[in-house]
């Protein structure tokens, strides 16, 4: 291997690790936080056995932020959680609550970054019976910052 070639493979290898380990590390590190989930069609028909997801939270924008601004939503820690505030800053949490930024939507607050889920075709057909009762499993850090983990039943 020449030294042009070792240069391209390593600098190809860092690429994947600088996009790889922030998600991991906040898997790793997050605390948990239970999104009550909108009814939505679990199968995409051109990628496959992703689940398009929309969050239950119920929270006005409107004066807060323009349509598509960034802001942050406080969140208590039922389950599934609650909106209890929305900003246009990154808030200063109190204990049991935490934060996820997001989108404002009008009425609304929307989480592109967080309205996908890969599943199997086994999972996607199980999915389907119990999607208005499930809740959407994040990881969350103190900077707003999430990953979603899991799709699971709300417990009773």
């Amino acid at each position: 291997m020449t030294r042009r070639h070792a240069v391209a493979v390593a600098v190809a290898l860092v690429a994947m690790l600088v996009a790889l380990v922030p998600p991991l590390w906040i898997r790793a590190t997050g605390d948990e936080l239970a999104l009550g989930i909108r009814p939505v069609d679990p199968l995409s028909l051109f990628r496959g056995n992703y689940v398009d997801l929309a969050y239950d939270v119920d929270i006005d924008t409107t004066g807060v932020a323009e349509f598509d601004d960034a802001v942050y939503v406080v969140f208590d820690d039922q389950r599934p959680a609650r909106a209890i505030a929305v900003s246009a800053d990154r808030p200063e949490l109190e204990a049991g609550q935490s934060c996820l930024r997001g989108r404002a939507a009008g009425t609304a607050v929307e989480f592109p970054e967080l309205e996908q889920f890969f599943v199997t075709p086994e999972r996607g057909r199980e999915l389907e019976r119990d999607l208005s009762s499930l809740v959407g499993v994040l990881r969350v850090t103190g900077s707003c910052r999430a990953v979603l983990v899991d799709l699971e039943p709300v417990e009773p």
